[in-house]
């Protein structure tokens, strides 16, 4: 259901594959903070890092949506897409700071139950930002070229 929703929203298989490659790897960035915090792996991490995945794709599908509504982005402009990451930055680091500000009372004071599912979440949430800023824009800015590439030799239409 979510991907037929991010297809029909972001009119793209393909954007919606990026959003996808974002998710997968949210889920490592979980239980990686987990690992880097000390944190046991057990049924807490387990949610918090698939809880996660919601939360990391909303940075991902605002930068590539600014990218889509771009025309000079879609022409495979490589300053364009650096003058819309720039501008989205400042939304996309708000939300992560107030997501991981916000986890942090868990994780200090959260006892022996909450604090895996905190770290999950608040250590996964900090690395899909940087999915957002440079590996979507990255992979959008590919397909765009090859996507041109591919128009120019005619093998795609």
């Amino acid at each position: 259901i979510a991907a037929s929703v991010l297809i029909l929203s972001l009119n793209s298989l393909r954007a919606t594959l990026i959003i996808g490659g974002v998710a997968i790897c949210s889920v490592g960035l979980g239980f990686f903070s987990l690992w880097l915090f000390g944190y046991p792996f057990g049924f807490m991490g387990i949610i918090g890092t698939f809880g996660l995945v919601g939360i990391a794709i909303n940075d991902s599908v605002s930068v590539l949506a600014a990218l889509q509504d771009d025309p000079e982005v879609a022409k495979g402009n490589r300053r364009a897409t650096r003058e819309v990451v720039i501008r989205s930055t400042r939304h996309v680091i708000a939300t992560t700071l107030t997501t991981v500000v916000g986890f942090i009372p868990l994780v200090i004071a959260g006892g022996g139950f909450w604090p895996p599912l905190a770290v999950a979440i608040a250590g996964g949430v900090s690395g899909a930002t940087l999915l957002a800023l440079y590996f979507v824009p990255c992979c959008y800015l590919l397909l765009v070229n090859l996507s041109t590439g591919l128009k120019s030799l005619k093998l795609y239409r």
